[in-house]
């Protein structure tokens, strides 16, 4: 659920509770007293929990019409992209864009975010086997105003952000903001909750959260948290075809990772028995391009089932080491702990088993001379294609995670020189696999659970790779990392 403030006025007119004439860039109100104005973003927070219908009244009936219309927002917002638009020279990509949006004062949705969508499609996601946003159903824009906001803020944002244009950027916040209202209309009401169009907006919007960022940079956990929650209230016969069967397949990884990181139960609901058919592609091609062959598809479906199953290793391993070094947490019992180690062991022979296969279809990586003066590697590792990278770094990463579940199970095996090399393996890769607008998102992952166990240098170096990451991937703010250590441990 999200909850968007009712004025449009400055955030220090709205503070002082006074009227705002919503002049740009500044108001007047701050201009008349020589305040710097602090813009016009308004904040938002989200709340995980189950969706609440609102009883049929005459004014619910009147909302659920609106949600199909047009949005004015969205429509003010267009024009005013080429009113501001910059004064440098933008790229042809910008240019058509803004040249679609200022058409006439209400201007085909459906056109305009086509367009920005195959901008985004040909620009960014040359190197990503799923084809980022392949999975969002261009026919359906253009009738309802949630879906059109969403896939309009968040293609606006990754292509002004790939072509360096702020006005761009400026104008994906505007139309973020007034999405998410619509989102919660949606959401409140009797029939649209559960709708395939208000699901692909709430997880455009999440996507959005992850590279833009919100009130803060973790806001995506919250949101993908409650996308978690209205899936598996639409249960798995809703996604087992066509565009709801994409959507998940799509967005499986972030809701993996919501579990990593904001665990709220024993385990991600997708390793479930009745789940996991539902996230498997199975050769059917839903997010994948014609050219993949259908072994390649089973492999990466493996994957994300293991995947699936590591955050039932991760919270549990957590607690115990906590247990252990801060007195926070109530000591696991013996039974526990053996459980632990067994289901650490088992998982680790399925993800090795999967590397094996995987090995087949994607090439081992190989060293190349770092190009990036601030690295700690002389060499980095260069992969064949920027997926393959992602996957590799994905596996180490969960072997990492089993191995320390492993040493806090306090069970009689050496990992010392093993987990060296992961940690090395993946901060390896970042040069070459972290590289571009997509970047970010496919190894922020593996980097942050690098970090726990690399070396106070490796973890600073982490750091300055991160505050350059944030430019363009909000996701991977330092503020949500542990300091750097402060003894001489960790592998370097």
């Amino acid at each position: 659920m999200v909850g968007v403030p009712r004025s449009t006025g400055c955030q220090r007119c709205r503070r002082r509770r006074v009227k705002c004439d919503e002049v740009r860039p500044e108001c007047g109100n701050c201009r008349k007293y020589g305040a710097d104005c602090p813009g016009y973003e308004r904040g938002i927070k989200f709340v995980s929990g189950k969706h609440a219908i609102r009883p049929r009244t005459k004014t619910g009936n009147r909302e659920g019409r609106e949600l199909s219309k047009e949005a004015s927002p969205f429509s003010a917002a267009a024009s005013r992209a080429s009113a501001s638009r910059s004064s440098r020279a933008s790229s042809p990509t910008s240019e058509s864009t803004i040249s679609t949006l200022s058409r006439s004062p209400r201007p085909n949705r459906a056109e305009f975010v086509s367009t920005i969508v195959a901008s985004v499609k040909a620009d960014i996601s040359k190197a990503d086997i799923s084809g980022f946003l392949s999975w969002c159903d261009m026919d359906k824009l253009g009738v309802k105003a949630v879906l059109d906001g969403a896939m309009c803020s968040l293609a606006l944002h990754l292509v002004g952000k790939e072509n360096e244009d702020e006005s761009m950027v400026a104008h994906s916040r505007t139309i973020y903001g007034h999405s998410l209202g619509q989102l919660q209309m949606s959401l409140r009401h009797e029939a649209e909750w559960k709708t395939s169009e208000t699901l692909c907006a709430a997880m455009l919007l999440c996507i959005f959260e992850l590279f833009a960022g919100t009130n803060s940079s973790d806001s995506w956990l919250l949101h993908a948290r409650g996308i978690g929650t209205l899936i598996e209230q639409r249960g798995p016969n809703a996604h087992s075809e066509g565009w709801d069967a994409s959507m998940i397949l799509a967005f499986r990884g972030v809701l993996i990772m919501c579990d990593m990181f904001f665990p709220a139960g024993e385990g991600c609901f997708l390793s479930r028995p009745e789940w996991k058919p539902v996230v498997r592609d199975g050769g059917r091609h839903l997010i994948h391009p014609a050219t993949h062959l259908v072994r390649t598809i089973h492999v990466i479906d493996e994957f994300f089932e293991r995947l699936a199953e590591i955050p039932s290793v991760l919270a549990p391993t957590f607690v115990l080491r906590e247990s252990k070094t801060m007195g926070t947490f109530q000591q696991p019992d013996d039974v526990e702990i053996a459980a632990l180690a067994l289901r650490s062991i088992e998982y680790r022979r399925l993800f090795n088993a999967w590397y094996d296969k995987f090995t087949t279809i994607a090439p081992l990586p190989y060293d190349i001379p770092s190009q990036d003066p601030d690295s700690p590697f002389d060499f980095v590792l260069q992969y064949n294609m920027s997926w393959m990278g992602s996957m590799y770094i994905g596996y180490w990463a969960c072997l990492l995670i089993l191995q320390e579940a492993l040493v806090q199970c306090e069970w009689p095996e050496e990992f010392e020189q093993s987990r060296g090399e992961l940690v090395r393996n993946i901060l390896r890769s970042i040069e070459t696999v972290g590289a571009g607008t997509m970047g970010p998102y496919r190894v922020g992952f593996g980097i942050r659970i690098a970090y726990e166990l690399a070396s106070t240098e490796l973890q600073l170096w982490v750091r300055r790779v991160l505050d350059r990451f944030k430019k363009t991937y909000a996701a991977t703010d330092k503020s949500t990392y542990p300091a750097p250590r402060t003894d001489d441990g960790g592998y370097s």
